[in-house]
C-alpha cells in the first residue's frame, strides 16, 4: 500500500466512532443554509458569497471542534463527555438558526406557536403549574 491511502485508512479508522455526530452536524448545517438561502429569496436579499463561505467555515470548524472534543474525551479527561456537550450545544445553536429562518419565511415563531398550542389544550394547567413552581424557586 503507499503512503496516502494507509494514511487515509488510519484516519478513517480513528475517526469511524464520529461518524454519527459529524453526518448529524453537517446535516444541520445544510438544512441552515438551504432555509436560510430560501428566507433571503423570500424577502428579496441577494444571497452572498460571504455568507456561503461562512458556512463553509462553520462546518470545517464544527468538525474540527467536535474532533477535538472527542480525542481529549478519549485520551485525556474521560469522565467529562465533552463531545456529547458540545455536539449538543452545535445542534442547539443550528437548529435555532434553522427556526429564524422559518420564522422569516413564513412569519411564525415555531416557539411561540407550541406555548400558544400547549396552554390551548389540556397542558395550560401543567405549563402554568411549572411557571409557578419557577417562580417560587426564583
Amino acid at each position: 500500500m503507499d503512503k496516502p491511502s494507509t494514511f487515509t485508512f488510519w484516519l478513517f479508522t480513528l475517526l469511524a466512532p464520529l461518524t454519527g455526530v459529524i453526518i448529524t452536524v453537517a446535516l444541520l448545517i445544510v438544512v441552515d443554509f438551504i432555509t436560510g438561502s430560501y428566507a433571503s429569496y423570500v424577502k428579496k436579499k441577494p444571497i452572498e458569497s460571504k455568507r456561503i463561505g461562512h458556512t463553509v467555515s462553520k462546518f470545517f470548524i464544527y468538525n474540527l471542534v467536535i474532533i477535538s472534543a472527542y480525542f481529549l474525551e478519549k485520551h485525556i479527561v474521560s469522565e467529562v463527555p465533552f463531545l456529547k456537550v458540545i455536539a449538543g450545544f452545535i445542534a442547539i445553536a443550528e437548529i435555532k438558526s434553522i427556526l429564524e429562518n422559518y420564522n422569516k419565511i413564513y412569519g411564525i415563531n415555531p416557539f411561540k406557536a407550541l406555548i400558544n398550542l400547549f396552554k390551548s389544550t389540556g397542558l395550560k394547567d401543567t405549563l402554568e403549574q411549572i411557571s409557578e413552581e419557577t417562580n417560587k424557586k426564583n
